[in-house]
């Protein structure tokens, strides 16, 4: 998923080299036309050990504490790299993702955000997850790095409005809804954007080892073992439409990434991610997931054990010239389900009170095994000293849950430079 320009592109003839060492030997040293097709390769596939092809030039300069700054926003697919930066070198990745959504998977079919409610409610979501990524290079084939995100979320709520562009269409409907929602029986957030001081949040921070276990000229194969730290905020109980920049509970996963060229035109990418999520806590009115107007008396904070999840995603891309790719993304994401309980016998005897009936938190469990397809596509272009791509991916089909017809907007910009 991250990847690595060369350092310094010089204009190089179409000559051999001779008496040069480096330290792959995966890196082949003649500028012939078969090392011209590596170098695009190279580039996009971002194989640390193809950037003597890539470049035809060779640093003389030993790797060990070398500092390579990488400005990236978003790699060109949605499928992790293969690739780690080379021993000694550290790198320095940005990475902002944006999805967007204002309709949902529900059982009946696609339906707007706010459809139950009494009245008709404009809902459009948005998160922007802008992540500092750092990885430092032990050797050339392993890793550790860490994810510091950033996430903007913002959500705008508003009332369909008459020809005038000032009123409700529905008065009374908009009126009515905001009193129900501030009745003492509900107690939610009125309908409202996103106020400025709220949009603003860390994520769960991630650290990672991987191991480029096979590279060569045609396939490379990783693994990676990620932690991801409870450091993010959680959606708010009672604002309708509030959006999460985290789980704030801590996961483990196993990502595998492979890469295959074929012809050196075409090149498959894929990845599996295996994770598992770690129990922790969660404030939530107790009711079914696909009721908004639940009661604030059966609010509690309950034990959250989220559901484990799988991810598979592949993104072939197809070399039209040596500067221009096209491809297309797929993926698929599936997860088991959430499992709430009481902290203890007093909260549910405490909630039972409120609400004048006991209630179990395994209501909650419904609806949360998710399932969606993911499918996009994605344009590269490949220059000295540059590298850009967008890709855009669509949500096609959901199913376990509310799940967001989510479109995500990814979009590159990369070089690399020697700081000394």
């Amino acid at each position: 998923k991250r990847r690595d320009a060369p350092f310094d592109r010089a204009a190089c003839e179409g000559r051999d080299q001779h008496h040069v060492l480096d330290r792959d030997s995966a890196d082949p040293l003649r500028t012939t036309a078969a090392t011209e097709a590596a170098a695009i390769e190279a580039a996009a596939k971002g194989g640390e050990g193809r950037r003597g092809a890539a470049t035809g030039y060779v640093s003389l300069l030993p790797p060990l504490f070398a500092l390579v700054l990488v400005v990236t926003s978003a790699t060109s697919q949605a499928v992790p790299r293969t690739d780690t930066p080379r021993g000694g070198t550290l790198r320095v990745t940005f990475e902002p993702v944006i999805t967007t959504w204002d309709r949902e998977f529900t059982a009946s079919g696609e339906q707007p955000m706010g459809a139950s409610l009494p009245t008709t409610v404009f809902v459009r979501k948005e998160q922007r997850i802008t992540p500092l990524g750092l990885d430092f290079g032990i050797t050339n084939r392993i890793s550790i790095g860490a994810r510091f995100p950033l996430v903007r979320v913002h959500t705008r709520e508003s009332f369909p409005l008459d020809s005038t562009g000032e009123q409700p269409q529905d008065s009374a409907g908009a009126a009515a809804l905001q009193a129900l929602l501030r009745d003492s029986v509900y107690q939610f957030d009125t309908i409202a954007s996103t106020p400025r001081h709220l949009n603003y949040f860390a994520g769960d921070f991630e650290v990672e080892g991987k191991y480029r276990i096979i590279e060569s000229h045609a396939f490379a194969l990783s693994a990676a073992l990620i932690v991801r730290l409870p450091t993010g905020h959680q959606d708010s109980p009672n604002d309708l439409f509030d959006i999460s920049t985290g789980n704030h509970q801590t996961d483990l996963e196993v990502r595998v990434a492979q890469e295959l060229t074929l012809f050196n035109r075409l090149w498959l990418n894929g990845s599996v991610r295996l994770g598992r999520q770690q129990p922790g806590e969660r404030e939530r009115r107790i009711g079914p997931q696909d009721s908004l107007l639940i009661p604030v008396a059966t609010l509690a904070r309950l034990n959250w054990d989220p559901g484990d999840y799988a991810a598979f995603d592949i993104a072939p891309m197809y070399r039209f010239s040596r500067t221009f790719a096209v491809g297309f993304t797929a993926g698929y994401y599936t997860q088991d389900s959430d499992r709430y309980t009481f902290r203890s016998t007093q909260d549910s005897i405490d909630v039972a009170t409120n609400n004048g009936a006991p209630l179990s938190a395994s209501v909650l469990d419904a609806g949360t095994a998710w399932r969606w397809t993911r499918l996009g596509v994605a344009v590269t272009y490949f220059a000295p000293g540059v590298e850009g791509s967008f890709s855009v991916e669509k949500t096609v089909s959901g199913a376990g849950g509310l799940v967001p017809v989510a479109t995500v907007f990814r979009v590159v910009m990369r070089t690399s430079r020697w700081p000394f």
